[in-house]
């Protein structure tokens, strides 16, 4: 009899132990769901020298190009070229003023972001001082244009002959309404370049980024990561239409 009370309290205690290891031992928990990191760079754009309206957005997870997301502007849905580049262009997409709704999405990630991004008003380089230049020139080439209403900043880009940055900066406040383009635009070094150079304004909201068939340069000091609920820049402009200034030899 005290054999079997042995072995009855000796099972007890062993089912104990089992049980508290169950319990109160060792805790194995699921693995949770991947969470992703989600980049987004884009612009809306009305580029009055292409004659078009743009819609570019770059979009990374995990620091790699990403394919999977569905990217929206208002009810259009940007096309996936790959890379993780989305791309749409119309003519027009976009009304000056106009408060753009931009949706990304990937369902697979249970990942959905919506912002709006406002649409300046149209603008337009109205007045160079010079538009024919020479080495020899002793003021400065003044360019004068009219506000684009809502925008929350300008910048100017002049293009050499050979299609390189002859000069790229951002517009101060004290300069809306006419701007100087800098002397070092017309040299390299100390050598004076002849030829046609473009001229450029760029009126944006929030900030502004490259887009595919951009024919100017982009200044340092544009606004960055404004995005809500991922990482990246989004930015709304309108590039003016473009005049042009002749260097000549003297």
């Amino acid at each position: 009899m005290k054999h079997h009370t042995i072995m009855k309290i000796g099972l007890v205690l062993f089912l104990l132990i089992i049980f508290s290891l169950s319990c109160g031992g060792k805790v194995t928990t699921r693995t949770p769901q991947e969470e992703y990191k989600f980049t987004i760079n884009g612009v809306v754009v009305k580029d009055l020298n292409l004659g078009k309206d743009i819609a570019y957005f770059a979009i990374l997870r995990d620091g790699n190009p990403f394919d999977g997301a569905v990217a929206k502007v208002g009810a259009d849905t940007l096309d996936n070229q790959g890379n993780g580049n989305y791309y749409l262009e119309g003519s027009p997409l976009f009304s000056f003023g106009q408060n753009v709704s931009i949706n990304v999405s990937s369902a697979d990630d249970d990942f959905n972001l919506s912002t709006s991004v406002l649409m300046p008003g149209s603008f337009q380089i109205t007045d160079i001082n010079h538009p024919t230049i020479t080495s020899a020139q002793s003021d400065d080439v003044r360019i004068s244009f009219s506000s684009s209403a809502g925008a929350s900043g300008y910048f100017k880009s002049i293009v050499r002959p050979n299609g390189s940055n002859g000069y790229t900066a951002l517009i101060p406040a004290t300069e809306i309404g006419q701007t100087g383009i800098d002397a070092d635009a017309f040299y390299e070094g100390l050598t004076f370049i002849t030829g046609t150079y473009r001229v450029f304004l760029v009126s944006y909201r929030a900030s502004f980024l490259y887009y595919p068939g951009m024919e100017l340069y982009l200044p340092a000091g544009l606004p960055a990561d404004n995005v809500s609920g991922a990482n990246g820049t989004i930015g709304a402009g309108v590039v003016a239409s473009s005049t042009s200034i002749e260097a000549v030899s003297e």
